[in-house]
């Protein structure tokens, strides 16, 4: 097995320990055993728990941008931005593991500025993602001239956040339908208001 593809080894292997016991427990030891190997193996790939963690946190960011990619190819306008935030939000139960490690690593970044850096600079790219296609669908006339597009990003990100959040402690509350209806409603009221008939 090759340096890369063991590095992404460990990061499955992370990834079910912080899911299972959570980031504070997810030390170096917990993923060598995980692994089945020495912590000593473990350092070959990465110095630190923090080194680690960054690297994971890094392929969530990597998957969502891949999903959103995917979801979005030869769409248009309103459907195209629909369903680029559909695929950020944990529709099914394996989606929520994502959001596990996101949420995890938000709360174990508290407190290390280096680690929180880090968290500023993927909410910065992806608000840069958002901005853009509300700049598109702003241009193409489908949502309103009026409307302040790095304060809607935000109010976005905000939105998705939460019923991500949501979802992790109640799923129940945050089915599917639930999900697309809250993002379907927010995105109405950026649409341009259609003159009525007189």
């Amino acid at each position: 097995m090759g340096y890369s593809d063991r590095r992404l080894e460990v990061t499955e292997a992370t990834w079910r320990v912080i899911i299972r016991e959570g980031l504070d427990r997810a030390s170096m030891r917990a993923i060598a055993q995980e692994l089945g190997c020495t912590t000593g193996v473990l350092t070959h790939y990465f110095r630190d728990k923090d080194e680690l963690t960054l690297f994971v946190l890094e392929r969530v960011f990597e998957n969502l941008f891949r999903d959103m990619k995917a979801c979005t190819e030869g769409l248009h306008g309103i459907e195209r931005f629909e369903q680029m935030i559909f695929a950020v939000l944990p529709f099914e139960p394996s989606g929520g593991q994502g959001w596990q490690i996101w949420i995890a690593f938000l709360g174990y970044a508290i407190g290390r500025e280096k680690l929180i850096q880090e968290h500023r600079k993927r909410y910065k790219s992806l608000h840069q993602s958002i901005c853009q296609e509300l700049t598109d669908l702003q241009t193409a006339k489908l949502i309103r001239e009026d409307i302040d597009l790095t304060l809607e990003a935000n109010a976005l990100i905000a939105l998705v956040d939460g019923i991500g959040t949501g979802f992790i402690i109640n799923p129940e509350q945050f089915h599917p339908d639930q999900q697309r209806y809250l993002v379907q409603r927010y995105i109405q009221n950026l649409r341009t208001q259609i003159p009525q008939p007189p």
